[in-house]
């Protein structure tokens, strides 16, 4: 299997996204609350960011997980039906 590379603009536009973030994390170095819905976070800018981005990631990959997975069986029941029918 060939792997995807990515393109160098999506390289670029993520290094200057964390560059932006890390210089506001650097120049709001004092502490910080987030309010959400139901819960608040108090901490440094830097590990609030941290931390969000770490649990956004993981989501997102544990979503990924699941939608390949649930598609997969799905491909494996046709594949199932089609040869029970006979037509190879």
């Amino acid at each position: 299997m060939e792997e995807k590379k990515k393109p160098l603009i999506f390289w670029i536009i993520a290094g200057l996204i964390v560059l932006v973030s890390v210089l506001l994390a650097i120049m709001n170095w004092t502490e910080t609350t987030i309010n959400f819905i139901f819960f608040e976070v108090r901490g440094r800018l830097i590990f609030i960011l941290i931390i969000f981005f770490f649990l956004g990631f993981f989501l997102g990959k544990l979503t990924s997980f699941f939608s390949t997975r649930k598609k997969k069986k799905k491909d494996e029941e046709a594949q199932v039906t089609f040869i029970e029918s006979g037509k190879e």
